[in-house]
């Protein structure tokens, strides 16, 4: 009797197996066509927006970005820019802008420049020591470490699913798939560019401070004489000017002075006639 019960059950469990075999595989299909329909969305179906496991903790700096203006009065203006321009160089800084200006009774210079963040503090003591009375100084001082991070985030987790959408782009058989997966490819790279091109700035901002240098020379003694020695000076500078015109129009002067020899002559020649 056991023996007749084995042999009805065992083609009764083999029928059972295949069946559910069958069923696994319809699971696979749609796996696959879930899969091949994910660049519909605008991220794969499978993709964390975390983009960051348990393990990967990235630790970040402080990033800080220290910007400052200076305000001073000089008794030699031209020796101070030097000096400042000596200082910069030597601290491997530039200079980014320069301007100058001139009112009633002064000269005032400008200087934005742009100095290693580490080399601020020697740059103002270089300034300090050497001015004749500080008007003002501000420096501001800004904590990015937060924007720092959501940049460079952004950055790693855009690349992730570019990379997702490059492995589909590659499975991809139909010629709409490809054109939808690289439409998501052009905007990621986009985004990918920004957010790089910002934490660029960012790191440059942060590697390097700003400080806006002004100073400036009174002059002494500006009353009637000084007015007197100013009026003489911008009478010579005009004057000069006028003798540089002058020269700009040589050939013109030239052809007037050979058309008024020939007239004269040519008048001088008939009256002799006469």
């Amino acid at each position: 009797m056991k023996l007749l019960s084995y042999f009805l059950l065992t083609p009764l469990v083999f029928v059972l197996n295949f069946c559910s075999n069958q069923s696994g595989g319809g699971e696979s299909r749609d796996a696959v066509l879930a899969e091949q329909s994910a660049p519909m969305a605008t991220e794969p179906a499978n993709y964390d927006k975390t983009g960051t496991s348990e393990t990967d903790v990235t630790v970040y700096e402080r990033k800080l970005t220290k910007n400052g203006s200076i305000r001073f009065e000089t008794s030699n203006l031209n020796k101070t820019k030097q000096l400042i321009m000596s200082a910069v160089s030597s601290l491997n800084g530039y200079v980014s802008n320069d301007n100058i200006s001139e009112s009633n009774n002064h000269t005032e210079n400008t200087l934005t420049v742009r100095i290693p963040a580490d080399k601020t503090d020697s740059l103002i003591a270089i300034i300090e020591s050497n001015a004749s009375k500080i008007d003002y100084k501000s420096i501001d001082v800004q904590d990015v470490t937060e924007q720092f991070i959501d940049l460079d985030t952004r950055v790693k987790t855009k690349k992730e699913v570019e990379t997702r959408y490059r492995e589909l782009l590659s499975r991809a058989t139909s010629v709409e798939e490809i054109l939808k997966i690289e439409e998501q490819i052009g905007n990621i790279r986009t985004e990918i560019e920004s957010a790089e091109g910002r934490l660029r700035y960012l790191s440059n901002q942060v590697q390097y401070s700003t400080l806006h240098v002004t100073f400036y020379e009174k002059y002494s003694n500006f009353g009637f004489w000084g007015k007197m020695a100013k009026a003489f000076k911008n009478g010579w500078n005009s004057l000069l000017w006028l003798l540089i015109g002058i020269a700009n129009l040589w050939a013109i002067i030239l052809f007037i002075v050979f058309i008024s020899v020939g007239i004269t002559y040519l008048v001088r020649k008939r009256k002799r006639r006469v």
